[in-house]
This record gives structure tokens, C-alpha cells and sequence, in this order.
């Protein structure tokens, strides 16, 4: 073959080997010039949703969604989204399921200082996996970490906040209004639950139900703790609603219900009713009830056994019916390890309009309509001008059985007005003839509140009340003299009646 073909054979391949040379040169230059794109992680902290967003907007303040599913999408631990002012007219429910964690909670919130409101009058929510009127406007389902802040709920046809199977979960400064459900619900598998500073006003209005409500009464109470474990209801007002205040009941434990304030509900104020499993472990004080029916029911409907319960330092006054119901609803199924100290029942049980009529529905300051107690104290209470009795007990108990089921009534001072000769019969509705006793080392005398017309319950001066209660150092008031009986000692000021102004209070989620 021609030496000149390979000489122009290696030539050819040394002008392809410079050309591929200078094209990568030239590549890389241009390669250089232009900055290369980095996808980073997210790095937002707060999110803004507005009526008047746009989904094309970033999500902040100054340019906030439209959508609140988009916004919610964007969340993560330690991640907010908060609702600027208006009023979103939702057309689904606003669903939870994301999970944030100890150090990074998920937060929605109302945009401080203004009106957020979030109304679901337009659509019918659709039925829960459980009971067919679970579901909420907001619907926190399979969550964890997740705070709901300063938000107006209205106009649901089922509930308005609901919680199911979810842990660390607290609704704070919350109004929830007009809902055929409750206000707030939490069910079973839930823990770590906190509903603290919330108003809730016409909950279980069976005029709410998108379709015709067949039922003969509205699902649940405005506020349920339906089996969560580890709970705390605080510093709520609720009131005007269509059935029961607070409801601890079905297999609730280790929960805690104080600083409420709940008046004008159709039904008792509040209620622990075991269902389903145990109910244990919870602690009722330091509430206001009035202008319900009962004051407090306990109750063991369908449970096996409601136990261990405390429910001291409450004011129950003005209820229609009884102070404290221990009932026979249901099953009537046992109730035990129950303390009831250290409260105020004031003006229970006199009917409608207050006219003291003795066949109202059930009565009293303390009826004791059940006999499936066992372990019960009943110590260190103010029980006056009660109707149509301070303590009564049914026909069903002896002084056998009190002493058999260790019920020990002691230590009250009890002001008792009424005429009656008993056992007194009554007809209207519990079939039962009613007994009363005052129990042991008991005072009957005259309380003397400051000004119990206006809700002043303070004692004066020279109350009989005053360090008459009982000995035991448990009972020892704040400044540790022997325990003043009844819910205020000696020396509280008006300014301690946390219910009166600006109630709720704004929780400071910082004290949490």
C-alpha cells in the first residue's frame, strides 16, 4: 500500500484529536460562564394564605396562595401557615395529616389581632370511618405535632374541629360556632391532647344537619374527649349550646379539666361517662358552671368501670337540676375511687325559672341516684339553698351499703332551706323516693358568701366555713392553715375570678 496513505491517515487523526481538543476547551469556557443551578431544600419557615391570594405567588405575607391545600402541601416540621384576614368560604374540609415532631411543631394560625374565619355552610361534610358525625371543618387524622391557632370555625353540618388517631395535638384561642357536632372532638387513639383558650358556642344544633336530622337529638356534646389519653381541656368558655358543656367520657384517661367557664348549655355542664373500655384517671377542678341543667354527671354507662376520679375547687350555682349527678344511665355500670371535695354547690336543682319545683327531672345539691359506688368521699363542701335537698340518696341504699361501700360524706357545711318531709317521692321522672343526709361532722348553718346574688361566693370574715374542714394536711389551703370548706378560701379577691374579664385569656404557647 501507498506510504503516502498512512501518512495522510495519521494526519487526519491528528486534526481530530486537536478539533476534539479545542471543542472541549470552548465547552468547558462556556461551561464556566454560566452558573450552575443548585435544587436546595425548602428553607421557608412561615407561609401566608389569603382569600384574595393567588397560587402563582410564593406564599408569603406580601404575596400570599389562594388555596389552602397548596399551602398545606408545603408544610413540614417547624414549618406555619398562617390564614390572613377574611373569610374562607371552604368547599372540603381543611384535612391534617402531616407530622411534625418535638423540636419542629406544625403550626396554622389566624393572623394575629384580626378576624380568620373559616365557614362551612356551603358543603356537607362527608361521614367519619366511625360515627357517621365525626367528621370536622378542620379533620386532624393520623398526626402528630400540630398546633391550631386563633381561628374562627363556623357553620359546620358535622363537627367543627376533630381529632382522630393522632398525638400532640393542641387547638389554642379557638371560636367555634353553629356545628350539628361538637365544637372540638378527640377520639380514641389519641394522646398528648391540649384544647386550651377556645370559645364554643352553639355546638349539637340539629338544625345544622345538611339533610333532615332524624335522629332524636344531636351527635355528642360541644366539647368531647372521646378516649384520649393524656389530655387537658383549660381555659375554655362554652356556652349556648344545644346539649353537655365538657364531656370526658368512653375510655378518656389521665386527663385533666379545669379553668372552664360553662353556663347556658341545655344539659349538664360537665359530664364524665365511661364507654367501651376504662375510664380512668381524671381530674376535674377549678371550674364555673351555671345555667345548665346538672352542674357535674358521673356516669358508667357502657363502660366496665369509671375509677379514680377527683372533681374539687369547682363553683357549680343556678343549675336547673342537680349539682352533682351520680347516675343510672346506661348500664349503671360501677364507678369508684371517686373524691368530691373542696367545691361550692350553690342554688341547684330548682327547675326551670327557678321555682323550686320539686318534681323538675332530677334535683339537689348531691343525689346519689345510683348505688353502684364504691370508695366515694364526699368532704369539705359548701351545699346551700339546694332544692329540693342538700344530699340525697336513693331507695336503694342502707346504711349497710354506704358503710359496706366505703361512702364517706364528711366535713361539709350544708345550708338547707327546704320544708319537705322525706322520703320524698319523685314522680315526674326518676320513679324514686329520695332520702337525705348530712353526713359526719358536718356544719348546717348559714355559709355567709359576700354577695352570693351577684356570684360573689367569697366567705366573709365570720364564715363557720373558715378552717372548719378536715384535718388531714391535703386539704391545706395555700397558706397552709386547715382547709377553709367550700371552693374559695378565706382571702381570695375578687381579681382571682379568672372567668370574668377577658376570658378566655390568650395562652401563651412559650408557657406551654
Amino acid at each position: 500500500m501507498d506510504k503516502n496513505f498512512f501518512i495522510s491517515i495519521q494526519t487526519g487523526i491528528k486534526y481530530f484529536i486537536v478539533l476534539l481538543i479545542c471543542l472541549s476547551f470552548s465547552f468547558f469556557n462556556e461551561a464556566k460562564s454560566k452558573p450552575i443551578e443548585v435544587l436546595e431544600a425548602n428553607t421557608i419557615d412561615d407561609y401566608f394564605v389569603s382569600p384574595n391570594g393567588n397560587d402563582e405567588n410564593p406564599g408569603t405575607k406580601e404575596k400570599p396562595f389562594r388555596s389552602i391545600d397548596l399551602a398545606l402541601s408545603k408544610l413540614s416540621p417547624g414549618k406555619t401557615l398562617t390564614f390572613l384576614e377574611g373569610t374562607y368560604n371552604l368547599t372540603k374540609s381543611v384535612v391534617l395529616n402531616m407530622k411534625g415532631n418535638k423540636e419542629g411543631w406544625i403550626t396554622l394560625r389566624g393572623e394575629p389581632g384580626v378576624s380568620v374565619i373559616l365557614d362551612g355552610l356551603k358543603f356537607n361534610i362527608s361521614p367519619g370511618n366511625g360515627y357517621p358525625n365525626n367528621n370536622g371543618l378542620i379533620q386532624i387524622e393520623d398526626a402528630a405535632y400540630i398546633r391550631v391557632q386563633n381561628i374562627t370555625v363556623r357553620n359546620s353540618h358535622r363537627s367543627c374541629i376533630n381529632i382522630q388517631d393522632s398525638e400532640h395535638v393542641d387547638i389554642i384561642n379557638c371560636t367555634t360556632k353553629n356545628s350539628l357536632s361538637p365544637g372540638i372532638a378527640a377520639w380514641q387513639n389519641c394522646e398528648h391532647i391540649r384544647i386550651l383558650g377556645n370559645t364554643v358556642i352553639n355546638a349539637n344544633d340539629m338544625g345544622m344537619s345538611w339533610e333532615p336530622y332524624r335522629g332524636s337529638e344531636a351527635p355528642h356534646e360541644a366539647i368531647s374527649m372521646a378516649g384520649p389519653h393524656y389530655f387537658e381541656v383549660a381555659w375554655n368558655h362554652v356556652y349556648d349550646c344545644r346539649k353537655e358543656g365538657i364531656d370526658v367520657k368512653e375510655t378518656a384517661s389521665f386527663g385533666k379539666v379545669h379553668h372552664n367557664y360553662v353556663h347556658n348549655n341545655a344539659r349538664q355542664g360537665l359530664y364524665i361517662d365511661g364507654w367501651f373500655g376504662e375510664l380512668r384517671d381524671i381530674e376535674m377542678y377549678d371550674n364555673v358552671v351555671h345555667g345548665c341543667e346538672a352542674g357535674i354527671a358521673v356516669s358508667s354507662e357502657e363502660g366496665p368501670n369509671t375509677k379514680n376520679l377527683k372533681i374539687h375547687h369547682n363553683l357549680i350555682y343556678n343549675n336547673r337540676a342537680t349539682g352533682i349527678f351520680f347516675s343510672r344511665w346506661g348500664a349503671d355500670n360501677p364507678r369508684e375511687d371517686v373524691e368530691v371535695y373542696s367545691n361550692t354547690f350553690y342554688q341547684n336543682g330548682w327547675g326551670p325559672g327557678f321555682r323550686g319545683d320539686p318534681q323538675y327531672w332530677l334535683n339537689g345539691g348531691c343525689y346519689l341516684f345510683t348505688h353502684n359506688l364504691k370508695d366515694v368521699t364526699i368532704r369539705n363542701n359548701i351545699f346551700a339553698k339546694n332544692m329540693p335537698f342538700e344530699i340525697g340518696y336513693s331507695e336503694r341504699w342502707n346504711d349497710t351499703l354506704f358503710e359496706q361501700q366505703n361512702i364517706v360524706i364528711d366535713y361539709n357545711l350544708i345550708q338547707d332551706i327546704n320544708t319537705i318531709e322525706y322520703p320524698l317521692f319523685l314522680e315526674a321522672w326518676s320513679k324514686d323516693h329520695v332520702s337525705i343526709t348530712t353526713g359526719k361532722k358536718v356544719i348546717e348553718a348559714d355559709p355567709l358568701f359576700i354577695d352570693p346574688a351577684s356570684g360573689d361566693f367569697r366567705l366573709q370574715t365570720n364564715s363557720p366555713a373558715i378552717d372548719a374542714g378536715h384535718p388531714n394536711k391535703k386539704y391545706n389551703d395555700s397558706n397552709n392553715t386547715q382547709n377553709d370548706i367550700g371552693v374559695f378560701p378565706l382571702g381570695t379577691k375578687t381579681s382571682d375570678f379568672w372567668w370574668l374579664d377577658n376570658f378566655p385569656p390568650v395562652i401563651d404557647i412559650d408557657d406551654l
